[in-house]
């Protein structure tokens, strides 16, 4: 039974290797860096996925100076869209957050400590902490010497059972067919490690059920919560009930009239 999870990937920029620059997978490094925000005058946060959206609304309400730095024009946008992700934007400037979003990140400076983020736009922003969530890559490196077959994840069916017979995968590293989408689909978030390793364990021990639940996730980011079911892109039509500027909103994304995701 394989859950190696994902290791986080990391800044390759001149500097990133100087003190102050952190990464979040273990409790371990969650404590270390709560504390860190709590020392610091202020925290860069590199990456606009659901780490960095997350840490940036967590960093300010500690009482954190923050900068948001990353290439997408909102947050959340590989996976919300424009006009979704635009929520999330207002939500951190309405909180003080400093945005830099559309830029990516030239080097980092500092004397054995970081000090500033250069950005590829010339502009410099001060920060003695940085946090970098820049996604995340699948450890497939014993899979790969167990022989399965290994695509972006392990590649098991719908039972979640590895072309090595007998070897199970799951979680972030599973990359795992899906009756529903009738394709592999990988998936990196708590409820898809708590409910697939559970079904690739009882299976491993006999049993022959699919494995079918839609991928879910949820965020809670200042006083805002919210909840996703399904799997859109994007560039699947969206359709909203209620409304975007209060914050209270259902919306729809679907595809030749079939839908592929719901958020509330």
């Amino acid at each position: 039974m394989l859950a190696t999870g994902a290791e986080p990937r990391r800044l390759t920029v001149p500097g990133a290797d100087l003190g102050g620059v952190r990464y979040l997978r273990s409790v371990d490094d969650a404590v270390g860096l709560r504390d860190a925000i709590r020392a610091s005058s202020r925290v860069a946060v590199i990456g606009a996925g659901w780490i960095g959206s997350e840490v940036a609304a967590s960093a300010r309400q500690v009482g954190a100076d923050v900068v948001f730095v990353a290439p997408a024009t909102v947050p959340l946008q590989s996976v919300l869209g424009d006009r979704v992700g635009d929520v999330f934007r207002q939500l951190h400037a309405d909180h003080g957050v400093r945005l830099r979003l559309g830029v990516g990140v030239h080097e980092l400076r500092g004397s054995g400590a970081v000090e500033e983020v250069a950005l590829t736009d010339g502009t410099v922003e001060a920060a003695d902490l940085v946090v970098v969530g820049i996604g995340v890559t699948p450890r497939t490196e014993v899979a790969a010497a167990a022989g399965a077959v290994v695509l972006d994840g392990v590649v098991v069916d719908q039972y979640l059972e590895s072309g090595a017979q007998g070897i199970y995968a799951a979680g972030d590293v599973a990359s795992a067919w899906h009756p529903h989408y009738r394709r592999n689909v990988r998936v990196e978030h708590w409820a898809n490690a708590l409910n697939q390793g559970a079904a690739a364990g009882r299976n491993a021990a006999g049993r022959r059920e699919p494995y079918h639940r839609l991928p879910y996730f949820f965020s809670d980011q200042y006083d805002l919560g919210m909840e996703y079911v399904g799997l859109g892109d994007p560039s699947d039509d969206l359709v909203v009930r209620g409304d975007l500027d209060r914050r209270e909103f259902v919306a729809f994304w679907h595809r030749d009239g079939v839908v592929t995701a719901a958020m509330n």
